[in-house]
């Protein structure tokens, strides 16, 4: 059991936290052709963008309202219903995220009043949905501006009484900030092989992972679930839901569409894929396919391999919640040491995590126990402060100082085997004799032996 402690301090020297909006332009970036439209002054929407583009190494399409100083005092309804208008007459985006962000929140700014008198003022823009979201500066993380977000697409747009999309069984999920592209992939490739047809919030595994698109930039999303799939998301069978953090979204569309809500954790480590592979099977009354089978198998072999090296190892994180709980599950199972876990936000989980001790509060907490710990776990700006002296192994954002972060497998069992393998790789790497070689005073080299000689009768 976890002993949360809140760090109050006045100043922050090493913050962990990312701003709310941040996380809601990355949850945007996962509808297909959307905008993200930042209700907030231009430097805002700038950090934003040059923080998601370091990490994913892609364009990141995002737009401002550019409140200017004079529009900060006087009122800026004007900018956003300009910004609004001119986007859907350009660019005719399917649905346009309006965020808002610490100036115009301190402003008061009254966004779904502006919202729906452009509506009314502008019918013609009428096939672009608008979906309004607050996510302020000063309160919450990435992870807390994603789930706003997801939050609000699913109850601004989620229809009653709608057909589902497709001849397959629907079925909904909800995914966390926590997984990559390839986790998504990975995802969609269990629900598929059950013979559902995955509706997955946000799909950023067509918009982030990676890939070289044949056209010139786009203004919009380049990829992502389409509105009409999330419009239909009432017709689904069931809601699976990825990472705490969503959970009560989920748990919104039991309640007012009647779709039943499964919280399956991160589906990170063993038991937690074991808890997704037996929900699929009872949902479709399919059988387990046979790779899924030896994948599980090739993940316990790995946990042989790596035992010897990573049990009774101590280890520390710097993590968003939802990601936090999933690598605990996975370093838990292998019998690792979990001496500090550091959010930037609460959980409502977190006091029953594995780890010694808790923390809401930034890299400092991490820096205290580096003495105690032989892997961190965390971002750029945590290997930063821990390396040399403690390997971390890369997880979380930003992480731009290495390639294919933003695409690697940490879910299921492929997941799960992957960063057992990472962390081995790391122990290894920076493996010490744990006692130093004792050198005797009466020890001599070879050359300081005085040679023999041969005497006559054999004789020395």
């Amino acid at each position: 059991m976890a002993k949360r402690m809140t760090n109050k301090r006045a100043l922050v020297e090493r913050p962990l936290k990312t701003s709310q909006p941040t996380g809601a332009t990355l949850a945007m970036l996962g509808v297909a052709n959307s905008i993200p439209l930042m209700h907030g002054s231009q430097g805002c929407a700038a950090f934003a963008k040059v923080y998601l583009i370091q990490h994913f190494r892609e364009p990141v399409p995002l737009q401002n309202t550019a409140i200017d100083q004079v529009a900060a005092v006087m009122g800026g309804d004007e900018n956003l219903t300009s910004a609004i208008a001119l986007l859907c007459e350009k660019h005719a985006p399917d649905v346009i995220g309006v965020l808002t962000t610490g100036l115009t929140e301190m402003q008061g700014t009254d966004i779904d009043r502006v919202v729906a008198e452009f509506r009314q003022g502008h019918p013609q823009y009428a096939a672009t949905r608008v979906v309004v979201m607050n996510t302020p500066d000063f309160s919450g993380s990435l992870q807390t501006g994603y789930a706003v977000t997801i939050d609000a697409l699913v109850k601004q747009l989620v229809q009653p009484d709608i057909a589902s999309v497709g001849g397959k069984p629907q079925l909904n999920v909800l995914a966390s900030s926590g997984l990559t592209a390839a986790d998504i992939d990975l995802l969609r490739r269990y629900i598929e092989s059950f013979g559902f047809d995955a509706k997955i919030l946000p799909d950023l595994s067509q918009s982030l992972d990676g890939h070289v698109d044949g056209g010139d930039f786009s203004p919009t999303s380049s990829g992502g679930i389409p509105v009409q799939a999330i419009e239909s998301m009432s017709a689904s069978v069931a809601t699976l839901v990825i990472g705490e953090s969503l959970l009560s979204t989920g748990q919104w569309l039991q309640q007012q569409h009647q779709v039943p809500c499964h919280f399956v954790g991160m589906t990170m480590g063993i038991a937690e894929t074991d808890q997704l592979i037996q929900l699929l099977t009872q949902l479709s009354g399919l059988p387990v396919p046979d790779w899924i089978s030896h994948s599980r198998k090739r993940l316990q072999d790995a946990m042989l391999d790596c035992h010897f090296l990573l049990s009774q190892s101590s280890i520390a994180m710097a993590l968003e919640t939802d990601l936090a709980a999933g690598y605990q599950a996975v370093v838990a199972e292998q019998g690792m040491n979990i001496r500090r876990v550091v959010t930037a936000s609460a959980c409502v989980s977190g006091t029953s995590w594995p780890a010694q001790d808790w923390i809401v509060g930034d890299l400092s907490d991490v820096e205290a126990v580096l003495d105690d710990v032989e892997l961190v776990v965390g971002n750029t700006h945590c290997a930063n402060l821990c390396e040399p002296q403690v390997p971390v192994m890369r997880a979380g954002y930003p992480c731009h100082d290495r390639f294919g972060v933003a695409d690697v497998v940490q879910i299921g069992y492929q997941g799960a085997r992957s960063i057992l393998f990472g962390l081995a790789n790391l122990m290894q790497a920076h493996h010490q004799d744990e006692v130093a070689p004792h050198y005797s005073k009466y020890r001599f080299e070879p050359s300081e032996v005085t040679p023999t000689t041969k005497v006559a009768g054999g004789q020395q």
